[in-house]
């Protein structure tokens, strides 16, 4: 495969019994699941993929994504850009059988007779890696936050409050 230009679809056993590297960008833009949890979805995310088979006859496929994501930050509610750069080791498996006895160092990739999305598994290994809590680095959220502190301020010194004890000084004046 040339290195900007990966298939839509893969037959994983194949590219592992030819021991075939895959290598490019996928836009983030198609990744509808993904965007689901994003701020925004532009960009690529890079991916080289090893495929082979190890010594117990397992097909795999090992490598690398990699992007920047753009997220909102859950403390000052501010987008953040995140990198994410995973590691994959994937197992091919036809069965629960097989996925039962895959090695510990696989994640199990189940496999039919239909060719794989591409796309797909790499969206879904790109989901288990975003953070489970976006966050930017504290630093970065305290101007924002005190900002919004100030504001919050400001807002509560500029409304009239009624006084909650008014109406105890008017019963205690009809006595």
């Amino acid at each position: 495969m040339s290195p900007q230009q990966l298939p839509a679809q893969i037959a994983p056993f194949r590219l592992a019994r030819q021991g075939q590297i895959l290598s490019g960008k996928l836009e983030l833009a198609k990744m509808k699941r993904l965007a689901e949890a994003l701020s925004e979805n532009e960009g690529e995310v890079g991916v080289e993929l090893h495929f082979g088979v190890d010594e117990q006859g397992t097909c795999y496929a090992r490598g690398h994504l990699n992007t920047r994501v753009k997220m909102i930050c859950q403390r000052c509610m501010q987008p953040v850009t995140l990198p994410i750069d995973s590691e994959v080791a994937l197992g091919f498996v036809s069965s629960d059988d097989q996925a039962r006895n895959l090695g510990p160092e696989y994640e199990p990739c189940m496999v039919g007779n239909d060719p794989l999305a591409l796309a797909e598994l790499v969206e879904d290994e790109l989901i288990l890696a975003l953070p489970i809590v976006a966050l930017h680095e504290e630093s970065s959220c305290a101007p924002i936050l005190e900002q919004l502190q100030h504001e919050a301020e400001a807002s509560d010194q500029t409304q009239d409050k009624p006084n909650p004890f008014a109406v105890l000084s008017e019963l205690k004046g009809k006595k």
